[in-house]
């Protein structure tokens, strides 16, 4: 399938193409710019995985219009993929908050250290 077609632009497809709406292929590239093989493969695609063309009441689902699997050899370490995924996750999350929470904990801090530093002169009022 064209990269550009996206699923909304499939179904519409596929409803034109459908022998209730009557439209023929040519019709269908001229309306929507899409090739005319590209039309005509997006629709026998949805076949292909059960869209019922001449069904009383026309029932488009997802399944019918999805992308095709990739081609080729998954890749080798998708789990080490993922976990660095999730640490590099992990670590921004944490340094956005360090970056959000400096102000609040020199605040924290800032009062810790005047409980902290009262004398006793301070309190009686002598010096």
């Amino acid at each position: 399938m064209a990269p550009n077609t996206d699923i909304s632009t499939r179904s519409f497809i596929v409803a034109l193409k459908s022998p209730f709406s009557g439209k023929s292929t040519r019709e269908i590239a001229e309306m929507t710019g899409i090739s005319p093989r590209t039309i005509d493969s997006i629709y026998g695609r949805a076949c292909q995985r059960g869209f019922e063309p001449n069904a009383r009441l026309i029932k488009i689902l997802p399944q019918y219009l999805e992308d095709a699997p990739r081609a080729g050899r998954p890749r080798k370490q998708e789990e080490i993929h993922d976990a660095t995924l999730k640490n590099c996750s992990r670590l921004q999350r944490l340094v956005v908050h360090r970056m959000e929470s400096p102000s609040s904990s020199r605040l924290q801090q800032d009062e810790a250290d005047e409980e902290a530093w009262v004398d006793d002169e301070d309190e009686t009022g002598k010096t």
